[in-house]
């Protein structure tokens, strides 16, 4: 049974004149812009320089370049140069594919299509680069379908954020256009993770336009914003005419073809061809992440000479504790004096400490290093520091006193002789600092105390 607020409903859909409505009106019809006839569409199309591939049945703009075109260099793209940026590349990739979607929204949902897909296959010094497009909504099959035929075809994709948005999405659009094929184990290099890795200290996004300017030294003139490309498709869409869409491929091609570039100058990069003097402790990590033990201590030396602060501090603590990890004892010992010669970091202060007690067994110059470091610890590191001068006064037999004539007492720890209670760290630090009395703190909650019980 069709219940009255159902029936109003429907008549509102319906534009029912007892209601005072009228039908709705199609979005084409609705739009002010004309609808282009069919012949004026093919016009259009080709003006773009669209072509129609009857045996993958798409609408394909294709162009053809040396790779030389592109400001890139063959031999930087060969495979031992290439495994220096990932170990995913495989050992042989004779074809090195650049992939990026346009898309009708930012999710990753159902509700969003790509409507744009833009390929750039480098083969040797030759580069292919395509591009398709979805003509109407409903009739994404053929792409899905060569996208796949695509990835399967090529031994190495790039691509940029890909294996958090566009491989996610192609692989919802494979469900929902019923496409039953196993999804291709290719290899795949996402550039933006390592962009993250080697660039984010100075850079303020990581946007590919950003990347752009800031590491490829190129800007976009009168570039169309990628949030703009989802209101020219549905105008497309409305009035037929693709004309509009001009923008929107001029920007993928550029996306896709930065790919390209960028791939060869994180290559540059890694090789160490003319870093910014920020990017060398960026570099050390990502090369010590490698397993290139030797090659990151030359590099974190490099940034210690080299970079700005704190980065020149921050490398110069990476490449001691990497020497201590690798058992290069002198050289540790080398580098953590020079860092509290330098820095007075705290962390130098205790490995020196570390260094002197366990190693040259020096417990009097242990706890003279560990008293000084606690006069200048930050907060966090002077428990550490206090912890290890009871430690080592104990090791030693003596009872220190500060500002009292209490003389040693073998077995009792170090303030059971000038501190009341004898148990707060908190309460030694601040003694040794100067700081307020834990006796008169003490006393004041004693006078509480009794004022509670009266």
């Amino acid at each position: 049974m069709v219940t009255s607020e159902l029936r109003l409903r429907l008549g509102a859909l319906q534009g029912d004149p007892r209601l005072g409505l009228s039908p709705r009106v199609p979005v084409s019809q609705r739009s002010a812009d004309p609808v282009l006839d069919e012949e004026s569409r093919a016009a259009g199309f080709q003006e773009l320089g669209f072509d129609w591939d009857g045996q993958r049945g798409l609408l394909v703009r294709g162009l053809d370049m040396a790779i030389a075109d592109l400001g890139i260099s063959e031999d930087l793209l060969a495979a031992d140069r290439l495994q220096n940026l990932s170990e995913v590349v495989p050992k042989v990739p004779a074809t090195i594919t650049c992939f990026d979607l346009e898309t009708t929204g930012l999710q990753r949902g159902t509700g969003t299509v790509p409507f744009l897909y833009g390929w750039a296959v480098i083969t040797g010094d030759r580069v292919h680069f395509e591009q398709w497009l979805l003509t109407q909504l409903g009739q994404e099959t053929p792409l899905v379908e060569a996208a796949i035929s695509q990835l399967r075809a090529t031994d190495l994709l790039v691509t940029y954020n890909g294996a958090s948005y566009d491989l996610p999405l192609l692989r919802t659009r494979m469900v929902m256009a019923g496409v039953d094929r196993a999804w291709p184990a290719t290899p795949h290099l996402d550039l933006l993770p390592m962009v993250r890795r080697l660039f984010r200290h100075r850079l303020d996004r990581c946007s590919l336009r950003r990347v752009e300017e800031s590491v490829l030294g190129q800007s976009r003139d009168h570039d169309l914003p990628g949030r703009e490309a989802p209101e020219r498709y549905w105008q497309f869409l409305r009035t037929g005419d693709p004309r509009p869409l001009a923008a929107v491929l001029e920007h993928n091609q550029q996306d896709v073809l930065s790919l390209a570039r960028l791939l060869e100058r994180l290559v540059r990069h890694v090789d160490l061809e003319g870093p910014h003097p920020s990017d060398w402790l960026s570099l050390g990590r990502f090369i010590e992440e490698r397993g290139d033990l030797s090659g990151a201590e030359g590099v974190y030396r490099k940034a210690e000479a080299c970079s700005p602060p704190p980065l020149d501090r921050a490398a110069a603590l990476r490449r001691a504790r990497l020497l201590r990890r690798q058992g290069l004892d002198d050289q540790a010992r080398q580098a953590w004096s020079s860092i509290w010669e330098r820095w007075h970091d705290p962390e130098a202060a205790e490995a020196i400490c570390v260094d002197l007690e366990h190693h040259q067994n020096d417990l009097d110059g242990a706890l003279e290093l560990a008293r000084e470091g606690l006069r200048s610890a930050p907060v966090g590191w002077d428990q550490r520091f206090a912890r290890r001068i009871w430690r080592l006064q104990s090791k030693l037999g003596r009872t220190a006193t500060v500002g009292t004539g209490a003389g040693p007492r073998t077995g009792a720890r170090p303030w059971s002789g000038w501190l009341p209670g004898g148990e707060s760290y908190e309460a030694w630090i601040a003694l040794r600092r100067g700081g307020p009395s834990s006796l008169a703190v003490d006393e004041r909650r004693f006078g509480r105390a009794e004022a509670v019980g009266r």
